[in-house]
């Protein structure tokens, strides 16, 4: 097919994925709250994020972060104190109430509880959106047959709520997010309710979603679990305030800041046990010399390291590296090795052997704050 064609999807084209332009810009953002003590805090800090049209983004960090305020303010639920908020190319703090009300209805939203009515059928509760809006009732089934399709309820569409799996209910969640063909889709901790094995296939139903219509979305979530299995960037935030940022495989591989050390140590157990140190500690007081005994960490890309670095370093420097713990994991179709290793040799051969195996491809983390 060539790459110009465009396939309908209910009712809209999914656009193209060459050059994405901007689809969410927050410039500045800040938000300010008064506690009833007449206390002042920030929950968000100067934030500025540019989303692309068509990616799936991840905006993580521990509760309090500031994230889900951040993400209402996507859609302008929450009015931010200073900054601006542009959605494709409208720049929402200037719009009026009705103009505001319009853009909304491009800009859908799945949540952490469902949300769902309880009253109304599978079917009903993804009618609902279109018909708040007076749309006839033949077009609210043309839409809403094929998203319940889309998202495998078909045959569940006259159970009630109480009637699902927690599963089956975000899946109602989703197709209702989508009645209004919107350009984006936001993820407000969307999977946290469910299992892992739930979170597995609502992950890969979002991404086919993504992939199928083009749609950003916006995965805000405390996991990074999550970030690793469907975002393409993410953000990490602290305290109201963006403190790391890139593509998901650059971030995993060189995380910068505590807090990202901390959730992909969740996720990859990068910290090391008391066994491994305690081995660290003897070998030094053995030795002697702390500085004869070194630690290191080794990242690695599947594809991206052909040669036998560590038996080539050995040979070439005369070293002997001792592994102490070794893992391998898949983010976003790329195979990341980490080694943990210990080293014995005198500092300026560990130097040496360092830079050689930084220039081998190999990403070189040398942990010296083990007491």
């Amino acid at each position: 097919m060539p790459s110009h064609h465009r396939t309908p999807v209910f009712g809209r084209l999914a656009p193209p994925r060459e050059r994405p332009h901007a689809m969410i810009k927050l410039q500045h953002i800040t938000q300010t709250y008064r506690t009833p003590e007449g206390e002042v805090f920030d929950a968000l800090k100067d934030v500025s994020i540019d989303i692309k049209a068509g990616e799936i983004f991840g905006i993580i960090g521990r509760s309090g972060a500031g994230k889900s305020t951040l993400v209402r303010c996507i859609n302008l639920l929450n009015r931010p104190t200073s900054g601006t908020v542009n959605v494709d190319g409208r720049v929402l703090n200037e719009l009026s109430d009705d103009e505001l009300r319009k853009v909304r209805r491009s800009i859908g939203m799945i949540f952490q509880h469902f949300n769902l009515l309880s009253s109304r059928t599978v079917y009903d509760n993804v009618a609902l959106p279109l018909e708040l809006v007076g749309t006839p009732k033949n077009v609210i089934r043309e839409k809403v047959e094929p998203l319940l399709e889309l998202v495998g309820l078909t045959e569940h569409a006259h159970k009630f709520p109480s009637q699902l799996s927690g599963g089956q209910k975000q899946r109602v969640g989703i197709a209702r997010a989508l009645t209004n063909d919107p350009k984006v889709l936001l993820s407000d901790e969307a999977t946290s309710a469910l299992d892992p094995e739930t979170t597995t296939a609502t992950l890969a139903l979002l991404k086919r979603i993504n992939q199928r219509l083009g749609l950003t979305i916006v995965m805000i979530t405390h996991e990074m679990n999550v970030v690793k299995q469907i975002c393409d960037r993410v953000v990490v935030m602290n305290r109201g305030e963006i403190v790391e940022s890139g593509n998901v495989v650059d971030v995993f591989c060189r995380p910068r800041h505590e807090t990202t050390k901390a959730l992909i140590g969740n996720v990859m157990a990068r910290d090391l046990p008391d066994s491994i140190i305690n081995r660290l500690k003897t070998a030094r007081a053995l030795k002697g010399d702390p500085e004869a005994v070194h630690l290191l960490r080794l990242s690695f890309l599947g594809g991206d390291v052909t040669r036998p670095v560590i038996s080539e370093v050995s040979r070439r420097f005369g070293i002997d590296f001792n592994i102490l713990r070794g893992t391998v994991d898949d983010i976003q179709g790329s195979t990341l090795g980490t080694l943990t290793l210990m080293v014995e040799a005198p500092r300026d051969i560990f130097r040496q052997a360092v830079d050689f195996i930084r220039e081998s491809g190999v990403i070189v983390e040398e942990i010296s704050d083990v007491q």
